[in-house]
């Protein structure tokens, strides 16, 4: 049975409960103690009454003997049903994803016996086994109580995330957001990870937010990067412009570039974007696009065209593939309709392997669902200006999922996470600045200005130009690198 164990190196362990600031002779808990990496290091800091609970008997019954000084209990920390009485707690919950929870049913433990419990009430259903002992924790802690713990940053990017943050931000403030690089975990355990410092009933806490690397055993800071900058912005991206995906045509194969020569087949294509890489600039005038077949709503097509579908028609029921398309084909007449997603606004790539850029479609193209299309309700040239500059790529850089190679994966909620000055606020000579800028970059592509954009929004930001330049360079030249946090 998969309990989901990955323990904590020594080093990671003195560090963690080096974040406490209680007395030592504080009641703290180790909720999974597993082999005793905490247990050690609370000892070697003078700490005497600790109380630990490990799942694992075999483990527990190992570890148990090394600590006799501590209350260590073989059992499962979510069914315990003590009051809140703990200054501090600290652990590395089991990692354990939520479709694998129902796995540990011989144990009693289920996500709908979990789900009874009105603590996690404001869980996410696809929260993982870490955010239920999380939540577990902090029930269990005094009011200015501390909890320190360690599990992976992936939750950051995920949409289940916001919850999760909410979850534990209606009861806590987050005092210290550590991305630490290195060897955490005495497994290579290839996760992005991140240390919390919470403390209880004190909401109103400034985060720490702080990148260290580990090196000979020290955790030293990670060069190139500082505590997160707050811009000071606080206008959401809802209140410029809307979002969506493009077009998915569910079988590229039959409606990508369909080959038509016959002049009364022409009118059933359509031009198509299907990567970034065809856009050169900041607009897609230019740009090489392919052809999507769309058949429109017509009753009738031309020779050409009713052969070809029916040619797809008889390979897609034969082989019973594509399943949507092969339901449709067996009921519906009209089965090769496809929705139609305009692509006229704002274009965003959903993966960046290099610069980011947001591309005008002043052309008016279809676009394919590996970008995004942002639908503007305000001045154009105006968002235009707004999104690209180095104030909103570091937003992006910093919420994006890293990947090798220099990979950033954008979902739609980071783009809607987005925030900015408020434009409403300013002078019409500075809204005339911005958007002059806006239409140099459109028209001849040139990411100097991108930089000049940036320069004449830090008049409405607490991070001045030279510092939002340098942490966005120092950000993305990490992602460059191939650099994943917490590995």
């Amino acid at each position: 049975m998969d309990l989901g164990q990955v323990f904590t190196r020594g080093q990671a362990a003195e560090y963690m409960v080096s974040l406490f600031g209680v007395d030592k002779d504080a009641r703290l808990l180790d909720a999974c103690f597993g082999d005793g990496a905490f247990l050690e290091a609370l000892r070697q800091r003078g700490y005497g009454d600790v109380t630990g609970y490990e799942i694992d008997k075999d483990i527990c019954g190992r570890t148990a003997v090394r600590y006799p000084e501590y209350k260590l209990v073989q059992g499962d920390f979510l069914g315990v049903q003590e009051r809140a009485s703990y200054d501090g707690i600290i652990m590395n919950p089991p990692y354990i994803r939520q479709e694998k929870i129902d796995d540990l049913e011989p144990l009693g433990i289920t996500k709908t016996v979990l789900r009874k419990d009105p603590i996690y009430r404001h869980l996410p259903s696809t929260a993982n086994m870490y955010m239920y002992f999380t939540v577990k924790a902090i029930e269990l802690l005094k009011t200015g109580g501390e909890l320190v713990i360690i599990f992976p940053s992936s939750w950051m990017q995920a949409r289940s995330g916001q919850q999760f943050r909410e979850a534990l931000l209606s009861g806590c403030g987050m005092e210290k957001e550590i991305h630490i690089k290195g060897e955490v975990f005495e497994q290579e355990a290839l996760v992005e990870v991140v240390i919390l410092k919470l403390v209880k009933g004190i909401c109103q806490k400034n985060t720490l937010v702080e990148y260290l690397e580990i090196k000979d055993g020290n955790f030293l800071p990670r060069k190139g990067f500082k505590e997160v900058l707050n811009l000071n912005f606080q206008t959401p991206f809802s209140d410029l412009a809307g979002v969506r995906r493009g077009l998915t045509t569910g079988y590229n194969a039959m409606y990508i570039n369909p080959g038509f020569s016959g002049h009364d087949s022409e009118r059933f294509v359509r031009p198509i974007l299907s990567t970034p890489k065809a856009v050169a600039g900041y607009s897609t005038k230019g740009a090489k696009t392919d052809f999507l077949f769309y058949p429109g709503k017509e009753g009738e097509f031309p020779p050409e065209v009713a052969l070809y579908l029916q040619k797809w028609k008889e390979k897609i029921i034969k082989e019973k593939s594509p399943k949507t398309l092969y339901e449709r084909a067996l009921e519906d007449e009209r089965w090769y309709e496809i929705r139609e997603i305009k692509g006229t606004g704002i274009l965003f790539s959903y993966f960046v392997r290099n610069d980011m850029k947001f591309v005008l479609n002043d052309q008016g193209y279809f676009v394919r669902d590996n970008f995004y299309v942002i639908y503007p309700n305000m001045d154009k040239m105006l968002l235009f200006a707004l999104l690209n500059n180095y104030y909103t790529y570091y937003q992006l850089e910093q919420s994006g999922k890293k990947y090798g190679a220099g990979l950033l994966k954008l979902q739609r909620y980071d783009i809607e996470s987005l925030k900015f000055p408020d434009y409403r606020d300013f002078s019409k000579s500075f809204t005339k600045r911005l958007t002059n800028l806006a239409k140099k970059l459109s028209v001849s592509g040139q990411g100097r200005l991108v930089g000049e954009i940036t320069e004449v929004l830090s008049e409405y930001s607490s991070a001045g130009y030279e510092e939002i330049a340098r942490q966005y360079d120092a950000i993305k030249g990490h992602r460059l690198e191939g650099g994943k946090d917490g590995n």
